[in-house]
């Protein structure tokens, strides 16, 4: 059953357990009704008996009992003043009570003498002058009124004359003793009748009840789950394939909005899948037909090849590119380098002889630009090397702190620019030292250039997994998302007389280290790096 329930359908499961907290619901309310209707009549019942002896003991004569008593016969004149009197309880109140005197005395086995009766008893043999045999019920409340003086009542009970609630009224002489008790019973029968009618009713009440919520509940519960239907079915579509399917939009519910917004889904499915037919046709696989579905799961696994390829092709252009790079820098290294050499020796010459200031200041312009094109070579043949070299132990906090010292005289050229080291976890790395050290440098250099106005610039080294991490952070101009897109490339730079060589040269040694170099920038605000460097591992 169990098993049955977990997988039904949403309707019928909702129908289910909604029908079965009304019906819970209904039920209880019915049982609830039905005992209280019940405990009201029977109270109403008890009260009224209760009254009734009230009543009839104060018109009873204790002259009367005590005659009776001492002439104990049938015939006898106050008797059947006594019989005559409780007969006329039946005929001024209600034809199903009765009345009967008893004597105050128990006697053995737990019989009690009945001094007079009403006529209504003699059908079932419940006459004056008979010894009845009382039941617990009965005993008690004859006892309490005997006892306390006041009326007293049973709860409903049977005895072998029918079912019956009885209430007794004690008869008091002048002297204030107890010298009969006055009965006064119902027959409790109509009570039964009154409440297996009143439950046919509820019962019938409670069907329709029921029928009724379970027709609202099948019609509403159809209306409002329409659109998780309609969405299943689109969901069933969209995964084969399908993605013209569009939902109908019923209101402005939430669930209608959701079948708005799967058809917004539908609509963007469909143009990225248009895009990847096309994107299969450039790169020579076989496109998507217009009538022809493809499968959910075949469509990502189609995007996921198409990735890779581009991913290799942007791969195979940027080792191209690099190998080109390298090749003009091996043969202008060798073209241009020996003559510039020759111009600045020459040049260095002149600065020794006796000239004016103006021309030594343009000596000095000339060797300042020689020098930064000799860096360019430098770069250049950078990128020529086809391996990093040799790898090495190196201590990254002595780098770190090597690295800051150096930086600090240039730091100082620049205005209100403040440096800050923080070493967090010391840790050897393993890679080219003088390599890293020109990655760094080069990085904090940039870094130092892009605050004109002055800032912070931060050094910061952790570990992270199996790497070393330095994080360079700077407050200066930063970059937009399109320009750190193009951050590294070859001749891409955003300083004025930069061509972008330096960087490309950072990310080139990092990668040969097995690292990699992570950038977060925001303009106006600021730019961090992140050099992560292979830890050095004894038991790799």
């Amino acid at each position: 059953m169990k098993l049955n329930i977990k997988n039904m359908p949403l309707f019928n499961r909702v129908l289910l357990f909604s029908f079965m907290i009304t019906t819970i619901v209904v039920v209880s309310t019915t049982g609830s009704s039905f005992y209280l209707q019940s405990k009201q009549l029977k109270t109403q019942m008890t009260d009224r008996v209760k009254g009734v002896a009230a009543l009839w003991a104060s018109t009873i004569s204790p002259g009367d009992i005590s005659k009776a008593k001492e002439i104990n016969e049938i015939g006898n004149p106050s008797i059947d003043r006594l019989v005559s009197l409780l007969t006329m309880v039946n005929e001024k109140n209600s034809s199903f009570m009765g009345g009967f005197l008893l004597l105050p005395e128990e006697f053995p086995d737990k019989k009690l003498f009945v001094l007079a009766a009403s006529t209504i008893y003699e059908e079932k043999s419940f006459e004056s002058l008979i010894y009845y045999e009382a039941g617990e019920e009965f005993l008690n409340a004859f006892k309490k009124a005997r006892e306390q003086k006041k009326i007293s009542s049973t709860d409903i009970y049977k005895d072998q004359f029918g079912t019956w609630i009885t209430a007794f009224a004690p008869i008091i002489d002048h002297n204030g003793k107890v010298i009969a008790i006055l009965g006064i019973d119902v027959e409790a029968s109509i009570i039964k009748k009154n409440q297996s009618e009143t439950l046919l009713i509820l019962l019938l009440e409670m069907a329709a009840i029921i029928l009724g919520v379970y027709i609202i509940l099948n019609w509403g519960l159809k209306k409002v789950l329409k659109p998780v239907n309609d969405l299943f079915y689109g969901i069933k579509e969209i995964s084969t394939g399908n993605f013209s399917v569009r939902l109908p939009v019923h209101d402005k519910s939430e669930l209608g909005l959701l079948s708005d917004k799967f058809n917004e889904m539908a609509t963007q499915l469909s143009h990225l899948f248009e895009t990847v037919s096309a994107a299969s046709r450039q790169l020579g696989q076989s496109p998507i037909n217009d009538n022809e579905s493809m499968l959910l799961g075949e469509a990502i696994d189609r995007m996921e090849d198409i990735f890779q390829r581009t991913k290799l092709q942007q791969e195979l252009q940027r080792a191209e590119k690099m190998n080109a790079i390298g090749q003009l820098a091996a043969s202008v290294a060798h073209e241009i380098r020996n003559p510039m050499t020759v111009v600045k020796g020459f040049l260095q010459l002149f600065l020794a002889k006796d000239l004016s200031e103006e021309e030594l200041m343009y000596l000095k312009l000339m060797i300042e630009e020689l020098n930064r094109a000799e860096t360019i070579i430098n770069d250049y043949l950078s990128l020529a090397k086809p391996d990093i070299g040799t790898l090495e132990i190196i201590d990254s906090r002595d780098m770190a702190e090597k690295v800051m010292d150096l930086m600090t005289s240039y730091a100082m050229m620049s205005k209100n620019i403040s440096l800050h080291c923080e070493i967090k976890e010391d840790m050897n790395i393993r890679g080219n030292r003088n390599e890293l050290k020109q990655v760094l440098i080069n990085i904090l250099k940039n870094g130092i250039e892009a605050m004109k106005d002055g800032g912070k610039l931060s050094l910061t080294l952790e570990k992270e997994g199996s790497y070393g991490v330095f994080i360079i952070s700077d407050t200066g101009i930063g970059m937009t998302d399109d320009e750190l897109s193009r951050l590294g490339t070859a001749f891409y730079s955003l300083k004025e007389r930069g061509t972008g060589m330096g960087l490309m040269v950072c990310y080139q040694i990092i990668d040969r280290m097995k690292g990699y170099i992570n950038v977060t920038s925001k303009k106006g605000e600021g730019t961090t790096f992140e050099i992560k460097v292979p830890l050095y591992l004894e038991n790799p």
